[in-house]
Formats: structure tokens, sequence, C-alpha cells
């Protein structure tokens, strides 16, 4: 495998190898290693190669300069399985033998769909899987996440195509392509709620934490509303108050059973005023799904889809896109590497990692 630099460091005889993958999927922009941050870790000797992408936010130009070494997207698939591969979103479906080291989003420990065969490929290959989700302190906090910019881009999203709807123009409902910045997105938003004259009425569940923090900040740009719940106000919910609502934000991310915000039958009752939803955890295919009225997330090309009526007879739309973030990769990129970038100096000792490696291990077990 190729070098980036002679100064490698060492964990007794151990050298510290890692490859930042090439992502498989067409519309994922963002890096969990942005170009500043892996010049840190060249300098702090640790091997560090780069694959090339015509589609990552920032240019094999950036890396280089970097000081890093460019190899061919792919290669992730034949280098030695002492290396860590870091990289976001889910793997292609070939191989079907993984032996390296992999940390990314797998978005299997809750048996998604293709869960057992997901898993079964480390298990048959010898490799381990370092799910990001599952990189937690001792507290259970992740290390770090796209939450803020998740719930953000979630909001604004919602809001955006609301106020548009209402002066009857289509906003965002159109296939979408990231954005250069934030700026362009709230320049569309002030300017709609400016021309519409009207206070949306908006509920974020999950406020307190990440992303409910960056949906409260979109629902701003728009004058909104805001009803802020978190797990106080679900533990004995008053779904008549959610549902009187025109906007809902969900941000919770639920690891078991429990949580139930609406079925297709509660989005239809009399006083239903709920016009859009936001599905920022984005979680259909779990039978812990909070919000069963849809089976499968939304996409770039069809941000929006109808999942029935409320009380007055309107349409309600939902949108929930899986990789929000990459949308505005730019700033979601630079404010996870520097989530990230203290655990990885820590590799792979770190109680983030040895955690991690602790469930995966347990859910292998049970394939």
């Amino acid at each position: 495998m190729p070098m980036c630099k002679n100064n490698i460091l060492s964990k007794g005889n151990v050298v510290v190898k890692f490859l930042l993958r090439d992502e498989a999927r067409e519309t994922e922009r963002r890096t969990p290693i942005i170009p500043a941050h892996a010049e840190e870790l060249l300098q702090q000797g640790i091997q560090l190669d780069v694959e090339s992408s015509d589609k990552r936010i920032f240019s094999d130009a950036e890396y280089e300069e970097a000081g890093c070494r460019m190899v061919p997207s792919g290669t992730w698939t034949g280098v030695s399985s002492d290396a860590l591969i870091v990289g976001l979103k889910e793997l292609p479906e070939r191989p079907l033998n993984l032996n390296c080291r992999m940390v990314h989003f797998a978005h299997i420990y809750k048996e998604q769909t293709g869960w057992q065969t997901e898993l079964q490929r480390f298990g048959r290959g010898g490799g381990v899987l370092y799910d990001i989700e599952y990189l937690t302190r001792k507290d259970g906090r992740r290390v770090a996440a796209f939450g803020y910019w998740a719930g953000w881009m979630g909001a604004a999203l919602a809001v955006w195509r609301y106020l548009a709807k209402k002066l009857g123009e289509t906003g965002p409902s159109k296939a979408l392509s990231s954005f250069d910045s934030r700026e362009q997105i709230i320049v569309e938003i002030e300017a709609l709620a400016k021309r519409e004259n009207c206070t949306p009425k908006a509920i974020v569940i999950g406020a307190n934490g990440r992303s409910g923090s960056g949906a409260i900040t979109a629902l701003e740009l728009a004058g909104a509303e805001i009803t802020k719940w978190d797990m106080a106000e679900t533990k004995n919910m008053d779904r008549d108050a959610l549902l009187s609502h025109e906007i809902l934000v969900n941000c919770v991310l639920v690891n078991g059973p429990g949580l139930l915000l609406a079925r297709p039958e509660h989005l239809a009752a009399e006083n239903s005023k709920l016009t859009m939803i936001s599905d920022v955890a984005c979680d259909p295919f779990s039978s812990f799904n909070p919000l069963p009225v849809y089976r499968e997330p939304t996409s770039w090309t069809s941000p929006f889809v109808t999942i029935g009526k409320n009380g007055a007879g309107a349409d309600i739309e939902l949108t929930s896109i899986d990789n929000l973030p990459s949308l505005i990769p730019k700033e979601a990129s630079e404010d996870f590497s520097e989530q990230f970038l203290p655990s990885l100096l820590n590799f792979d000792q770190g109680e983030e990692w040895l955690t991690a490696k602790a469930t995966f291990d347990r859910k292998l077990a049970e394939v």
C-alpha cells in the first residue's frame, strides 16, 4: 500500500495506517477527513492514503497539497488487513468477504433490511466494523456526528417547501443537488417568508439534541412559532397537541421500541393540521420507526412524497433523505472532521473504539 509520508506513528510495533475511501453513493459528497485534518494526521506520523474522487467536496489537489498520496478509487478492496478504511456511508455489494477494519455508518445494528447479510461479509473475511454511530464515550454520547447539519437541512427543506406551497410554487420539491453553502438556502427561505408573511407553526421532536438544535435554527429563518419537545414531553405524549402543528420535524434517533409519534390514522384525524413532515432520523426500515407512515426514504431526485391528507383534507407531504448533510457538504464535513480528529488520533485503543468493537462482536454473534 502506498505511503503518504515516511514518519509513521507506531504503537508498539504496529504501524497506524488509514485509507480514506471514495464513497460509492453518487450523491455523497461529504468526507470524514478534510484536507487540513489529513495534514494533522500526517504530522502525527500516521500513514494516510486518499482515494481519488470526482464527487468529494474537497478536491484531490487539496489532499495532495496537504501531503497525501492519491490512490485510485476502489483501492480499499485490496489493502492489507491491518489498515483502517475510513468512510461515511454504506459499502458496495462487492467484495463478498471483508477482511479489513472499517469505520463508517453501516445502519445495520437495529436489524434494518439486509443487516445479517452485511455482517456476514465481515464474519467470512475476518474484518471488523467500527460503526460511527456506536463510537461513544462512557456517557453514551457519540464522538462525532452530522446531527446539527442533518437537523438544519431537514427543517430547512420542510419550511422552504411549506412556504413555497403557500405561494403556489415548487420550492425544493423537484430534484436537488448539493449546495455550495447554506447561504444559498437561507436566501431562498428568507425571501419566501417575506413574501408570504405568515407564521408557520412547527414542532421539533428531540429539540435538545444536536439535530434538534440545527432544526430550530433553520425554522427560525422563516419566523416559525416553534414548539420544542424532548424526552419529558414524549414520555406522556399529547398527540392532539402534536397534530395541531403544521410542520413536524423528527430528530429522535431511536435505538429501541417505545416512541410512536404518529400512524396514518393519526395524520388523518379530524384535529390534524399537519401538512409537512421532515423525518430527519430517517429509519423507515427499522421496527422501531416512530413514524410508520412511509416505507422508504425519499431521495435527491424526489425529495418529497405525499403520504395522506390531514383533518381538513389538505395533502400531507413528507421528506426523509438519509444523507441530508451531503446537501451542504462543505459545512457538514468541516464540522464532522473537527469532531472526529481526536478519535482518529486515538485509534484503536480509545474507549470509543473499544465500545464500537464490543458492539460489533455482539451483533456478529447474533447472526
